[in-house]
């Protein structure tokens, strides 16, 4: 388990991608509202459809690659349920953090229950035309992060 800990750690400082709901990130001074609507999405019963957005990604990247996820302990080739589970959880307490390891890819997925989008850390050019592909298929945007 340490090893993996450690890969993390290290795929953390690598470049980042994010599928986000939103096509561009918001500029701190462009006069919207962007933390009353992440509020509202995050606090009200439209966080159900960000929670099956987010499922069906993993699910399908799922179908793709090897994943190991850490929630609360390190699962290798977790059921669909199992991941459906956890964003729910994660969603509904309002804290916590899943991380899907791609195994063979050396690519990190961040889920984090406060945020109305998925890190993706270190995706190669073949990872990222499939997860930007997903990202469209679920109504999400794929950009570099910080862009």
């Amino acid at each position: 388990m340490e090893s993996k800990m450690k890969r993390i750690d290290a795929l953390l400082k690598k470049p980042c991608f994010i599928i986000d709901f939103l096509p561009e990130q918001v500029k701190p001074d462009n006069g919207g509202q962007f933390f009353d609507v992440e509020y509202y999405l995050l606090n009200s019963d439209k966080h159900i459809g960000i929670k099956d957005r987010f499922t069906a990604v993993i699910l399908k990247l799922m179908c793709y690659y090897h994943v190991a996820v850490l929630l609360n302990d390190w699962a290798d080739r977790p059921s669909p349920k199992l991941i459906e589970g956890a964003v729910c959880e994660i969603m509904e307490n309002h804290s916590g953090t899943l991380n899907v390891l791609f195994v063979d890819k050396d690519v990190l997925l961040v889920f984090d229950w406060d945020c109305l989008n998925l890190s993706v850390y270190n995706p190669t050019e073949d990872v990222q035309s499939i997860m930007e592909r997903i990202a469209f298929s679920e109504g999400l945007f794929w950009r570099k992060a910080g862009t």
